[in-house]
């Protein structure tokens, strides 16, 4: 999600810059930077950005392109004049000189940075051309991200693959070195031996809570949803995170329950590969 657009040209309010920085975030925050002449429109700027964007801290920066003047914008002081001479003429009074004008187009700016105004079609524009160059930076990650997740998952294949093959022949000698000692046992402790088909039934009870045929079941049906969710594109980062701690949940179970060398040093690979694609999820809307 991390990603810059830029976007300059004339608006209503004069000549601007805008700037939309977004980085990382489970949520999404929105930071305002406004000048002055753009203030009385932040809640339409802040609606306008959290309906193109639903994740990360994002960051607006407007900034005019030409040194602002003291004076207030000239649409606002020919409104107010125009307003004061129709109101002099009313009352039969005297036109408002340039001061009078000035002074109360200053105090009805002011008044307006408290308002929420839509914004009017040049400054909207080029918001819009802001966001839209912050999509493009944006999608040209995503994509960047997606294939890199691609290739962890290609491998966590292979994990699984690895794990499958070793698990039947770790679980048959975990038996058969079960079996042995439990012999060994009952020879020593116990006055008549159990029978044969007792002695069995207990070991492979007991073996069967090394067998792992249920979490590489489970830890496949992930990575295909993973996939799948990466496949439909859309909002899918936090759909993808919370597969992803499915998948390191599964991967802690077979760590645990195996009692195999060769099957803990797969769970770690598994879980190292876990965190890559935890650091690339962050990156997707």
């Amino acid at each position: 999600m991390t990603g810059a657009g830029f976007a300059a040209g004339a608006s209503e309010v004069g000549d601007l810059r805008i700037e939309v920085r977004t980085v990382n975030g489970r949520g999404l925050a929105v930071k305002l930077r406004l000048t002055g002449a753009c203030a009385r429109f932040e809640a339409a700027i802040d609606a306008l950005v959290r309906e193109r964007l639903h994740r990360g801290t994002v960051s607006v920066i407007v900034e005019r392109q030409v040194q602002a003047t003291v004076l207030p914008d000239r649409s606002v002081l020919r409104a107010v004049a125009e307003e004061l001479r129709q109101l002099a003429s009313e009352l039969h009074l005297p036109p408002p000189g340039l001061a009078d004008v000035v002074q109360l187009a200053s105090l009805a700016q002011r008044g307006e940075a408290a308002t929420a105004r839509a914004l009017p079609p040049q400054l909207h524009a080029l918001f819009v051309d802001a966001l839209d160059d912050l999509d493009r930076h944006r999608r040209a990650d995503g994509e960047g991200a997606i294939a890199a997740m691609q290739s962890v998952l290609a491998e966590f294949d292979g994990h699984c693959a690895a794990a499958a093959a070793r698990a039947p022949q770790v679980a048959a000698a975990y038996r058969e070195r079960l079996l042995a000692r439990v012999q060994e046992f009952v020879q020593s402790h116990l006055p008549a031996p159990l029978p044969a088909f007792d002695l069995v039934r207990e070991v492979a009870i007991y073996a069967d809570r090394i067998d792992v045929a249920e979490e590489l079941q489970r830890l496949r049906a992930h990575l295909d949803e993973i996939r799948a969710v990466l496949g439909r594109g859309g909002e899918v980062g936090r759909r993808v995170e919370f597969l992803l701690q499915e998948l390191l949940r599964e991967t802690n179970t077979l760590g645990s329950k195996s009692p195999d060398t060769a099957l803990s040093h797969i769970a770690v690979s598994m879980k190292s590969g876990i965190d890559r694609l935890k650091e690339q999820a962050a990156n997707l809307e």
